[in-house]
């Protein structure tokens, strides 16, 4: 079949090229196998755009399915977003990594029930011991919103760290939620309606934002998790000139979440000039409303 990419009958190519698209999946493994070996670098660059196409259906296909779960996972819509860059990316993968994070913070944190107390030592796994830190000397490098590179160099924007961050604390029973400021993301310690049964329990899944009674208080992942108050975000939001709102002082949903990080994405491709990927960027903002010819989004750029 893929001899016959190079036919002189181009309704024989068409055919052909919509046969692996119809497989989907299941040709992906085939191609990529065959695109490595270079068993026929005449078909390269064919191969590479099938592979291409594939992706981006299977890509579009389990954002729609995600955007449809009860409760979309904020872990999860991170991982869609990376698979821009990583197309296979699966959690799976990632598990041992942020399991013994998790390990590390659970043997300091028994018995510890005061929630500063709590995020100081969540701090010292993340910031001292892990040393996880916001990359300020390239502030807007794409790789700071891709979940396998920000684990690899330990580097991240506000929103990246802060997403690791909760991930972390939220399967450790800590109610942490993300916090959607214009020009920063931080997160919030909250007061829930229904607590956790026990701190240190691995939940294995995101707490639910519906059942947040209120903030305790905010922090600052990209300041290696600094407190602060409400009081703090009046002042951020007058020093930024931006109107206060109330959605600025409480948890955001995971949709929105996934919708900063393409916008971050978006404008991040453009300053390298990437613009194939800053392309694939648009088709996903497109695919969840954001169109990006009228879509204002620099308020929302970390």
């Amino acid at each position: 079949m893929i001899q016959l990419l190079d036919d002189d009958d181009l309704e024989v190519v068409e055919i052909v090229e919509q046969k692996f698209l119809e497989e989907g999946i299941t040709a992906v493994d085939d191609l990529e196998q065959i695109w490595l070996d270079n068993e026929f670098p005449q078909f390269n660059v064919k191969i590479e755009r099938i592979l291409k196409i594939i992706q981006q259906q299977l890509l579009f296909q389990d954002v729609n399915d995600w955007i449809d779960s009860p409760e979309p996972s904020t872990l999860t819509g991170w991982i869609l977003a990376s698979r821009i860059q990583y197309p296979g990316l699966k959690l799976e993968s990632l598990k041992s990594q942020l399991n013994q994070f998790k390990i590390d913070a659970w043997v300091l944190l028994s018995g510890v029930n005061n929630p500063a107390d709590q995020i100081a030592i969540l701090n010292y796994i993340f910031y001292e011991k892990y040393g996880f830190k916001g990359n300020h000397e390239n502030y807007h490098s794409p790789e700071n919103s891709l979940l396998p590179r920000v684990l690899e160099t330990k580097l991240g924007n506000p929103i990246s760290l802060a997403i690791l961050y909760m991930v972390i604390a939220q399967d450790l029973g800590m109610p942490v939620f993300g916090v959607n400021l214009p020009q920063h993301f931080v997160l919030a310690y909250c007061k829930m309606k229904t607590p956790p049964n026990h701190l240190g329990v691995f939940l294995n899944h995101q707490l639910l934002l519906s059942n947040v009674e209120s903030v305790d208080f905010y922090f600052n992942p990209f300041s290696k998790g600094q407190i602060f108050n409400k009081e703090s975000i009046d002042a951020f939001l007058k020093v930024i000139h931006v109107k206060q709102q109330e959605n600025f002082y409480l948890p955001c949903s995971s949709i929105e979440i996934f919708k900063r990080i393409l916008r971050n994405m978006h404008f991040a491709y453009s300053e390298q000039h990437d613009f194939e990927k800053q392309n694939d960027v648009s088709e996903l903002m497109k695919l969840i409303g954001i169109h990006t010819d009228n879509d204002d989004s620099s308020d929302d750029l970390e």
